[in-house]
């Protein structure tokens, strides 16, 4: 028999020893209820086998026992931090700019004489708010720039035009004063609506609040909304 096959033997052997062991080791530690391992250990050959705790060594074994799990080691450091998640979507209040404020009405039928009219603009943003103040007749036309009905001397109505914007510091409150039209007698060639303010539109990037002061016989009833999304 030649020592090629002898080692190869022996390799094969010590291989089946070794699945043998693994086998009986699972199925030791899947029935064991404490997690401890019992065995006997012949210190002469090496040769160990498992046995349950209440099992007696033989005279040349020594009996051995460790826990199949060990203590819980210390604590890991932090992980580093994620990435930022994806921006949210806009609140259903808000719904995200351009944010769009109209009063109305801006000018009352049959008036007489020329009262002052106002709008307040206060930006509740943390930056600095675009902002365009439109002040617009029956059909939707911007009057910026246009002459007043009435008024003497002649002045113009006030606001942005095409698609001009104007500035407003975080916090501020920017106002816009004019002269109400004059809307009648008609026998005095005011037909109320040639060139007559009746409705003021305020367009900002940023969440604004619009307030408007436009009297009329000691009434000063001007509302102003936020225009839903």
């Amino acid at each position: 028999m030649s020592n090629t096959f002898v080692r190869r033997a022996g390799i094969v052997c010590l291989g089946l020893v070794a699945v043998v062991l693994g086998l009986v080791l699972v199925n030791h530690v899947s029935a064991s209820p404490s997690a401890v391992l019992d065995a006997c250990i012949n210190p002469g050959n090496g040769m160990m086998r498992l046995v349950d705790a209440s099992t007696a060594c033989h005279a040349d074994e020594s009996h051995v026992e460790w826990n199949v799990t060990g203590p819980q080691g210390p604590q890991g450091p932090q992980g580093p931090q994620g990435p930022q998640g994806p921006q949210g979507p806009a609140g259903s209040s808000a719904g995200g700019p351009p944010f769009v404020w109209v009063c109305t009405p801006a000018s009352f039928p049959n008036a007489a004489g020329n009262p002052q009219a106002s709008v307040y603009i206060f930006n509740g943003s943390s930056t600095t708010a675009n902002v365009a103040l439109n002040i617009l007749d029956k059909d939707g036309n911007n009057l910026a720039g246009v002459t007043i009905p009435g008024s003497n001397p002649a002045k113009t109505y006030p606001g942005e035009t095409g698609t001009n914007t104007a500035p407003l510091a975080a916090a501020a409150t920017r106002t816009d004063s004019w002269v109400s039209p004059q809307t009648g007698p008609a026998i005095q060639g005011f037909d109320g609506v040639t060139n007559v303010s009746f409705s003021v539109r305020v367009v900002s990037d940023q969440p604004i609040v619009v307030g408007g002061d436009m009297p009329f016989g000691g009434l000063a009833v001007t509302p102003c909304s936020l225009l839903p999304k």
